[in-house]
């Protein structure tokens, strides 16, 4: 009985261990077989490593806005764009006394006690830069086929003709006027769209692809 047991034990142990590895080599060949029969399916780790892989990403919108031509917050309008539709008060606020003529406001006059920065209000090209006797330094940039605007009443120009401005770049900074009397740094500023002079206003936070 002793012998009998000597050769039974190792035996089955043997055999145990035969059943475990073919039922492995059996799940692991009906997995494989599994796989190549379905072709179609994505699985998840199959493109984990892949250097092809599209990131998934909240898509941005990067649609430019018309800014304001200055970055100070202690500059206010000291004259509105002339609308021919508004009422005769408003209409009187927005015509310029140089001499003694009257001038209807083909922009707005932004003022400040402290002189300040002007910027661009889109990507464009300085196409001139010229001096005027009522608003002195005057620098024009054109933005597209259709959108041109005009810095005036400026000086420490830092830019010259042929130039492209970004966004928010800093071209000039005010000067003091030459038609009021105060003592308030201004821009004149003008904003032509097809060749209208239209309210500056009225064009903030509009996209650049609504005024092509």
């Amino acid at each position: 009985m002793g012998k009998v047991s000597k050769f039974l034990l190792p035996t089955i142990y043997i055999g145990i261990i035969g059943v475990m590895v073919m039922s492995v080599v059996l799940v692991l060949s009906g997995i494989q077989s599994f796989l190549n029969e379905s072709p179609l399916y994505q699985y998840t780790l199959d493109g984990v490593f892949s250097e092809n892989i599209i990131p998934v990403v909240k898509e941005q919108n990067n649609i430019e806005a018309v800014i304001r031509p200055y970055l100070s917050d202690k500059v206010k309008v000291g004259r509105y764009f002339y609308d021919y539709e508004s009422d005769n008060t408003k209409q009187e606020q927005s015509l310029i006394l140089y001499g003694d003529t009257y001038m209807q406001n083909d922009g707005v006059d932004y003022v400040s006690s402290d002189k300040f920065d002007v910027v661009s209000i889109l990507k464009g090209e300085v196409i001139s830069i010229e001096d005027s006797e009522i608003y002195g330094k005057i620098l024009k940039i054109k933005h597209n086929d259709n959108l041109i605007s005009v810095y005036s009443n400026i000086k420490d120009v830092l830019v010259s003709v042929g130039y492209t401005a970004s966004q928010g770049e800093i071209i000039a900074s005010s000067d003091k006027s030459k038609i009021d009397n105060g003592d308030n740094s201004m821009l004149h500023f003008e904003i032509y769209y097809k060749g209208n002079a239209v309210d500056p206003e009225s064009l903030y936070t509009m996209s650049v692809s609504e005024l092509q």
